[in-house]
């Protein structure tokens, strides 16, 4: 990948309409095939195969191509042209100098080891005449030379597992700065429909099929990186993370989806979940938000192993699976966060109380304005053997993931993509601002949620409203946020001793303290053994409470609504 074939500052990124093959597509045997258009892409499938295409993925494939294109974005900003720069000042530097020292008659070539002086060579004269030509090139000519090199395609993906080839031929068709997409699958069927449906689109110049296995092609790409490898198994994307986080570029972008949630977000299968993703799951409501750090905690640990560190850009729950957008930085120094960003957490078996126990800690100092880090061992338990608010055992989830699950900026280049898009061709616009309108709001620092349906269960309560909640810990000082992973649920810093509180002053005013439904020896009879509280709550509606309602009842989508019927993952063709 030469830095010839990369954009820089001075031409803007190229209209997709302008990057993507619209001639027609070739005519198909209507008796044997139906064809399927989403997007700028028509695929080609064998009539009466219902595994072949599942519309619900539309989304999946609509959000990735917005969160490439986001990537491209800031991947040029951030390393090519930065790159670019620094190659066109050195060639600056070395013309200026070639020009000095032949206006001067001080350039000789090299004596041979007899001593005898040759005459310069042709090809080195040449060399000098063009960088002293190069060098009086006007800037118009230059500037037309670089907009003109700019425009070349440069992004190289690999689709592991690409089975009728729709996201790889989507991806060649809608994404600026497409150079390559290998389509892989490992059935020779899947190939065959994968190069018909590369025929059929007329896209052949930019989509290439490949039979084999994914791992072995992702490995082959160890020395020479590709910018973006796209994972979407069947299933758990674990067995194909070792080549992936080695076969993608610094800065490059990695794409993982896992279909596994039973075993991510369920309590039925603890020992699957450790072997595959090295540790155990979340029993609550926060189950699916502890499905996505248990997927980043196994692409960290992979990654680690060669130096690698992952920043997770987005990351979704998202319907039956996670999607999760990383980006790999080849920074050994980064690597050493991993232990401060991992954590288990100790999950109350009664209420549900989750509380969170780092693995590691990184102490900033800064010496001559320049900052450093400390990394040390973390103290604990942050927790006794029974839970401090209804007595029960804890139950300890992970080791996974403890930090930020998006970057705001990235989200936000995601929105302004977004707001250009063709609702004609995407179908899922208003999902996809929903998502990420919800996930750019999200608490970046505070693991997990409360779900207010489960807290008033506990306590045999009815539901305070949104707005009576969020205020009440707007007004105790504490921060709160949505979360794109459950309705009627709030992020927030506030301790489980305020939340509790909260409940206890709500029960006073819906109930008038009666608690005669509660079991005294269940969570919530030992909750509420006494109704007094040891934070002053106020139910006064607070702004930023209004704010949140307001985006709740907005006609945002950001939860599926069942498109058909029995919907959901398809089985795995055979």
């Amino acid at each position: 990948m030469s830095s010839s074939s990369t954009p820089n500052s001075t031409a803007a990124a190229p209209a997709v309409s302008d990057s993507v093959n619209t001639t027609e597509n070739k005519p198909f045997d209507t008796e044997k095939y139906d064809e399927v258009t989403e997007g700028k892409a028509s695929i080609l499938y064998p009539k009466g195969n219902t595994v072949f295409y599942n519309p619900v993925q539309q989304f999946n494939r609509d959000i990735s191509i917005v969160g490439i294109r986001a990537w491209s974005e800031i991947y040029n900003e951030q390393v090519l042209i930065p790159r670019l720069e620094r190659s066109k000042n050195a060639k600056n530097k070395a013309n200026k100098k070639r020009k000095r020292e032949n206006d001067e008659g001080t350039v000789v070539s090299e004596p041979s080891t007899e001593t005898k002086v040759e005459p310069e060579s042709t090809s080195e004269t040449q060399a000098e005449t063009d960088a002293a030509t190069t060098q009086d090139t006007p800037m118009s000519e230059a500037n037309s030379a670089t907009a003109a090199e700019s425009s070349k395609p440069y992004i190289e993906i690999i689709e592991a597992l690409s089975a009728s080839g729709l996201r790889a031929i989507r991806y060649g068709k809608e994404i600026p700065y497409i150079k390559k997409v290998i389509a892989n699958d490992f059935s020779k069927e899947a190939v065959k429909s994968i190069h018909a449906n590369v025929e059929h689109n007329q896209i052949g110049s930019r989509v290439y099929p490949n039979e084999g296995d994914a791992n072995i092609v992702m490995y082959q790409h160890k020395t020479k990186n590709v910018h973006v490898v796209d994972l979407d198994p069947y299933g758990s994307a674990t067995p194909f993370m070792d080549a992936a986080v080695q076969s993608v570029c610094d800065g490059g972008l990695l794409l993982v989806t896992c279909t596994d949630l039973a075993v991510l977000a369920g309590n039925s299968y603890p020992e699957k979940c450790f072997s595959q993703y090295g540790g155990n799951t979340l029993n609550n409501d926060s189950c699916h938000e502890a499905a996505l750090r248990l997927v980043l905690n196994m692409v960290a640990s992979t990654a680690a192993k060669y130096g690698r560190a992952i920043e997770p850009l987005l990351s979704l729950s998202i319907d039956f699976y996670v999607r999760c957008f990383i980006r790999v930085r080849s920074q050994p120094a980064l690597v050493k966060f991993n232990a401060s960003k991992t954590m288990i957490v100790y999950n109350c078996s009664g209420c549900g109380t989750t509380t969170c126990q780092p693995l590691g800690r990184a102490t900033a100092r800064e010496k001559n304005n320049h900052v450093t880090y400390k990394h040390s061992y973390a103290q604990g338990p942050t927790v006794s053997s029974n839970c401090e608010h209804c007595g029960f055992v804890h139950h300890v989830a992970g080791p996974m993931w403890g930090g930020p699950l998006h970057d705001e900026k990235f989200v936000s280049k995601m929105l302004e993509i977004h707001d250009t898009l063709d609702t004609n061709v995407y179908k899922t616009t208003q999902r996809i601002k929903g998502m990420l309108t919800v996930a750019k709001s999200e608490l970046d620092d505070t693991p997990f949620f409360v779900s207010l349906p489960h807290l008033s269960s506990v306590v045999k309560a009815p539901c305070p409203p949104l707005t009576t909640f969020a205020s009440a810990l707007l007004n105790g000082g504490y921060r709160i946020s949505g979360t794109h992973c459950q309705p009627a649920s709030i992020k927030t810093d506030a301790t489980a001793s305020f939340i509790w509180d909260v409940m206890r002053e709500w029960i006073k005013l819906e109930k008038k303290g009666d608690t005669k439904n509660l079991s005294p020896t269940s969570p919530g009879g030992n909750i509420l053994k006494t109704l007094e509280t040891k934070h002053s709550i106020s139910f006064e509606v607070h702004p930023k409470a209004s704010e949140l309602e307001k985006q709740r009842k907005s006609k945002l989508v950001r939860y599926q609504v069942n498109p058909t019927e029995n919907w959901g993952p398809k089985a795995k063709a055979k």
